[in-house]
Order: structure tokens, then sequence, then C-alpha cells
């Protein structure tokens, strides 16, 4: 495993880090803001949510559901999209988005008395490692989507040194350890979630 070549690439990364925060505040700004105007699709995304927690909130030992239902869906999602990412980073984005809509938009529906208290039980124990994590598949999801779309403009020129494609090559072996981390990663934050996270939404 690569993990140190894996995280000197992280300081190449960096603007790609800062576009992913920024877009994603940026979408849970919209989410917040223009609750009403996307109403429709966001409450789409979260029906799914909530049926399914409603199904493994009456079955026995519901928080060992909980843990692997919330492991292996955003673990399966954020290592997808990272490979989605070759289809020009247009899914990893999209994801980034969808993500950062859908919390604000969960947040513009709490009082105000009520906003803080979500946040710090119900978001910040596990989201403090869930969102980072996520936003980092996102990130080399774009970083291969720009990688790929430089490839097919260098092979268009017959004189070019096509160094995009040694890049591509090289940020592919890198997903690999990338992967292994954000199961990791993914995998304690879930653990906090069925059980910190779950105790505390349920005090």
């Amino acid at each position: 495993m690569r993990f140190q070549e894996l995280f000197k690439h992280f300081g190449e990364m960096k603007h790609y880090f800062i576009a992913v925060v920024l877009v994603f505040a940026f979408s849970f700004y919209l989410g917040w803001a223009y609750s009403d105007s996307f109403s429709v699709f966001l409450n789409n995304q979260l029906s799914g949510i909530k049926k399914i927690s409603e199904s493994l909130t009456g079955k026995e030992h519901a928080q060992v559901w909980f843990f692997i239902v919330i492991f292996l869906n955003n673990a399966l999602k954020a290592i997808i999209f990272i490979f989605l990412g070759l289809l020009f980073g247009i899914l990893p984005l999209f994801m980034i988005v969808a993500n950062g809509m859908i919390l604000g938009f969960v947040l513009s529906l709490q009082t105000h008395e009520d906003t803080l208290t979500i946040i710090i039980k119900g978001i910040l124990p596990h989201g403090i490692i869930e969102i980072p994590t996520i936003l980092l598949a996102c990130a080399y999801g774009l970083k291969l989507g720009v990688l790929v779309s430089k490839s097919a403009l260098q092979a268009l020129m017959p004189t070019s040194a096509r160094t995009a494609r040694t890049e591509l090559m090289r940020v592919l072996t890198l997903t690999k350890p990338l992967s292994l981390l954000i199961v990791i990663l993914l995998f304690v934050a879930a653990i906090i979630e069925s059980t910190l996270t779950y105790w505390l939404v349920h005090l």
C-alpha cells in the first residue's frame, strides 16, 4: 500500500480540496436558504432515507443494522464515485451538491432552538469524520475527471507530450490506498453514528 505516497499527494490536491469544500458550502446554503424552491427534489431524497430508518428502528438489534446499512451505503458510494469521476467528473460533483443541499434542507426544517441541538447531537459526532471523507472521495473523483478531459485533448494534439495521461495513471495507482483509507474512516464514522449519535438522538 502506498499510504506515504498518497499522503504526499494530498499536498498536490489542495486546490481540489478547496473546490469541493466551496461547492459543498454553496450547496448547503442553497438547501438552507432556498428550501422551498428545491423541496420536491430534496423531499424525494429524504423519503427513501426515512423509510430505511423506520424499517431498521423496528428490527431487533437496531443499532447493529444501522451500522451495517450506514457503513455499506457510505463506503460503496464513496468508492464508486471516485471511479465514476472518470466520466469527466460530473457524478462526483453531483454527489457534493446533493449532499450539501440535503444537509442544508434538513437543518432549515428545524426551529432556531432545535438547529444547534441537531448539529451537536445528530451530525457533529460522526459528521466530523464522515463529511470530510466523502469530500475527499469526491475531490479525487473530480481530479480523475479533469485528467481524463486533459488526456482526451492531448490525444488530439500530435505534438503533445501527453503529460495528463501519465498523471492519470499515477493517480489511479493511488486509488487503492485511497479506497482503503476511505473505508477505514467511514467504518469509524459508522460506529460513531450507530452508537453515540444514535444514543444522543434518542435521549
